[in-house]
């Protein structure tokens, strides 16, 4: 065999074992353990199960799985103290969390902060048993379920222009400076709209304000929006019932000093008229395993400090703040120390790629995960030598690349990663090597290959450029290395002829053919019903209607057996790389044929 014979066996090869995998997982999806949760397991967020802001290398396991099994984890955001009543109030788990009372400091409260520690609120870790260092594992994205106010049954979040946003490094558009002293970061309260069947739509905002400047529980006045236990003291349910807000012990320890812009006393709320809405994209901001290396962290000299901050990223995972992270997405993470110790944080209901203003629309929410365990000596050539946090979705594979790939042994004192690390230049240089690696090792391309691959069907995105760690992505489509003649179906959107790059599938063309044909022989029924019965050869208003819902009977009986949309997404790209799908396009077009044949008079 020539090595492009080779080549093109071993492709078929990874795509027959990749579709085997797709197959089964859409099976486990559909059929999880009826258990709390309905997985094996549930990790609730308490004041015991739950970090503020760093990785604890000492932390005991919350909770301990084997491989193969599935664990519902919940995680509260740390912007919940944007809006008490909207975000805390009437939550128990949420108010255990964030009380601080006065005269604590932030290292004796409920939940203590350590210094020098990041935002983020961790819910773990999660012990996977038999996992050894230089394993992989495989964490799958079964469910992202948002978490409503139990008072009121809605959902909010929020999302705050933060300093460590970008347009603090460009500043105004009058020209002026973004500063840190009260008054300049603007923090936005959504809800989730519902569809009528109940799932969540888009975010409205409802209304925004800047952050004030005030003195916190333990006496410290702040000026920007760093310390997110901090609750900010709204006098009314603004956007809400309306009504005035009380705040009991644990939660009145904040005093408004002024708005930052000279007004003493009170908060600067913003007018606007809102007429927007952001696309929901639920997703996991933090997720990771334990980094062997967290304490390099904890030995910057200053005296308290517990372990490695959690807003940059690594190659552990971490804070990689990528949208795609959300339900039916897969993580690959090589372990770093026994047992694994995964952890998750930082949910996200929505945010595009770099998270420019320095957070997303941050908002607590409970998922469903399914961790595999991959032994050192047996690991998949897809994660060989994985140094990275690898993401795999349904048709693609996403390659993530850091400014410091592995920042806490790369620099000498890792709290220096917020100046270090914030380029995006470091990031792509980070990014192409990896995917370059990836693309040879796992694919089998050339070098030469593999660059123009890249040039020609990779897009590298910025992920993020707020997490001292700026990160690029590498997104793989899948169907580049298909075998000659399988075409997975695909869409070109980007232009107003299809043709112009690849075909729509014969699936989707059967699909709109069968569309039509409902909409004419509805009408076509109903009239011929109508007419027959009717008075006079005049039609029945009444009996046309009729007509309408014996077609849509029939037709809902097909549709209830053999619609596509009934198929699982992972069972469907399988079989329609199988090419089974059309077969089923093609009955159901039959079948559509028939039931309308029957009801005709």
């Amino acid at each position: 065999f020539t090595h492009t014979h080779i080549n093109r066996h071993f492709r078929m090869i990874y795509k027959v074992a990749a579709l085997a995998l797709a197959f089964q997982g859409a099976q486990a999806f559909s059929s999880l353990p009826s258990g709390p949760g309905g997985t094996d397991h549930y990790l609730a967020a308490t004041k015991d199960t739950v970090r503020w802001g760093y990785y604890d290398l000492d932390a005991p396991a919350m909770a301990t799985m084997k491989s193969g099994e599935t664990i519902t984890v919940e995680v509260i955001t740390h912007h919940s103290g944007h809006d008490y009543a909207k975000m805390i109030q009437g939550d128990p788990a949420v108010e255990e969390i964030f009380a601080w009372y006065k005269g604590e400091s932030l290292e004796t409260k409920a939940v203590p902060k350590p210094p020098s520690s990041g935002v983020h609120i961790i819910t773990g870790p999660i012990r996977v048993e038999g996992a050894e260092p230089g394993d992989v594992l495989q964490v799958e994205i079964l469910e992202l379920d948002p978490r409503p106010n139990p008072l009121t049954g809605k959902t909010y979040g929020t999302n705050s222009a933060k300093f460590a946003g970008y347009q603090f490094r460009v500043g105004k558009e009058d020209g002026s400076e973004y500063t840190r002293d009260g008054g300049h970061e603007a923090i936005t309260v959504f809800e989730f709209v519902k569809t009528e069947s109940g799932k969540m739509a888009w975010g409205k905002p409802i209304y925004a304000y800047t952050f004030p400047t005030i003195e916190d529980a333990n006496g410290t006045v702040r000026t920007f929006d760093g310390m997110p236990c901090v609750v900010i003291p709204h006098e009314t349910d603004i956007g809400g019932d309306g009504e005035a807000v009380t705040y009991p012990p644990g939660f009145d320890g904040t005093t408004v000093l002024s708005d930052g812009l000279g007004n003493e006393g009170v908060i600067h709320y913003l007018d606007a008229d809102f007429n927007w809405k952001a696309p929901l994209r639920p997703h996991l901001g933090t997720l990771a395993v334990m980094p062997s290396n967290t304490n390099a962290y904890a030995n910057n000299n200053e005296p308290g400090v517990e372990g490695a901050n959690t807003i940059p990223p690594s190659r552990f995972g971490g804070n990689v703040d990528d949208w795609r992270i959300g339900k039916g997405a897969t993580m690959y993470y090589t372990v770093e120390v026994e047992g694994g110790m995964l952890v998750a944080g930082d949910t996200h209901a929505a945010q595009g790629d770099s998270e420019l203003a320095g957070t997303a629309m941050e908002t607590s929410m409970t998922a469903q995960l399914r961790v595999t365990l991959h032994k050192q000596a047996t690991l998949p050539t897809l994660v060989t030598d994985l140094n990275f946090p690898l993401l795999e979705t349904d048709d693609s594979f996403v390659v993530h690349g850091f400014a410091y790939s592995n920042y806490l042994d790369q620099l000498d004192t890792p709290s220096e990663i917020f100046a270090e690390g914030a380029s995006v230049d470091l990031a792509l240089e980070d990014c192409f090597n990896k995917t370059r690696s990836f693309l040879i090792r796992v694919f089998e391309v050339t070098e030469e290959e593999s660059i123009a691959l890249m040039s020609t069907g990779v897009d590298f995105g910025i992920t993020q450029i707020v997490d001292g760690n700026w990160g690029v992505h590498a997104t793989i489509p899948k169907w580049i290395f298909e075998a000659e003649g399988e075409y997975t179906p695909y869409d070109y959107s980007c232009t107003s002829n299809p043709d112009g790059r690849r075909k729509l599938s014969d699936e989707n063309a059967a699909l709109r053919t069968i569309a039509g044909k409902r909409a004419s022989s509805k009408e076509q029924v109903a009239h011929n019903l109508a007419a027959r019965l009717g008075r006079n050869g005049k039609p029945v208003r009444a009996l046309e209607d009729l007509g309408k819902k014996l077609v849509d009977a029939k037709i809902y009986a097909v549709d209830k057996f053999l619609s596509p949309d009934r198929v699982p997404p992972r069972i469907k790209k399988a079989l329609e790389a199988r090419g089974t799908i059309s077969p089923v396009v093609a009955n159901m077009e039959a079948k559509f044929e028939a039931a309308v044949d029957s009801s005709r008079l």
